[in-house]
């Protein structure tokens, strides 16, 4: 018997390939993808089939499809990142799930660059970690220093795994922490930031566990509220 095609997949693959390409290619918020005809050929499936996933990407902000003109990208789109941002606003367990693991690898990378981290990073730390809290009091763009930051304590924790892990995740965490796509999330989130050099500098693990959790207990609630943030902020 022959089993009939899943067409959701399909789409979700059309999908998935396109934001393989945009990110492969450094596409950039603003940019133009290719037309539907060059993306059917391209991808090789048929033009409504393509159009069913182009109409998918449109419903959630990540494309504009302006007639005559051509395909824009909308919001960032980043190899790797396909599922967590096409179910964001729809799925809120998984946002849930994600946060979860986010919040146990956060734990280990904190305990282990308390154990590594030399006076040299702490100094380097402190050094991200005021520039970021200047540039939120004069209201700029502070996703470098936010990265700068976390970077850090990723590196010190030793484990190229658990950083490229943690790296691999960068989008999607300043997604939730950009002060132009989600303000009330970045005001409540850079707070912590501060605490988190302390119990580095401090040696204190269990400050740092308690941090995380409250930052990652935050986030979780205003999910359950439903502040989801909204998809076309700046570049990353």
């Amino acid at each position: 018997m022959v089993r009939p095609v899943n067409r959701i997949k399909l789409t979700e693959n059309i999908i998935e390939a396109i934001v393989d390409y945009a990110s492969s290619s450094n596409l950039k918020i603003g940019d133009k993808l290719p037309s539907e005809r060059e993306l059917a050929s391209e991808l090789r499936v048929s033009r409504p089939l393509l159009r069913e996933a182009l109409r998918k990407m449109e419903s959630l902000n990540l494309i504009d499809v302006l007639p005559g003109k051509g395909i824009f990208i909308k919001a960032p789109l980043k190899n790797g990142m396909s599922y967590i941002v096409l179910h964001i606003e729809q799925e809120r367990d998984r946002v849930m799930e994600i946060l979860e693991i986010r919040k146990l690898l956060e734990k280990y990378g904190m305990e282990e660059a308390i154990k590594n981290i030399t006076e040299d990073e702490v100094a380097e730390l402190e050094r991200w970690v005021n520039l970021l809290e200047e540039k939120l009091r004069r209201g700029d763009d502070s996703r470098e220093e936010n990265w700068a930051f976390h970077s850090i304590i990723y590196q010190s924790a030793r484990n190229k795994f658990l950083f490229d892990i943690l790296d691999a995740l960068k989008e999607y965490h300043l997604y939730w922490e950009d002060p132009f796509s989600c303000p009330s999330f970045a005001d409540k989130t850079y707070s912590f930031h501060r605490e988190l050099f302390k119990s580095i500098k401090e040696k204190d693990i269990k400050r740092a566990y308690s941090v995380i959790d409250k930052l990652i207990d935050m986030i979780k609630d205003e999910v359950r509220k439903g502040n989801m943030p909204k998809n076309g902020g700046r570049n990353y």
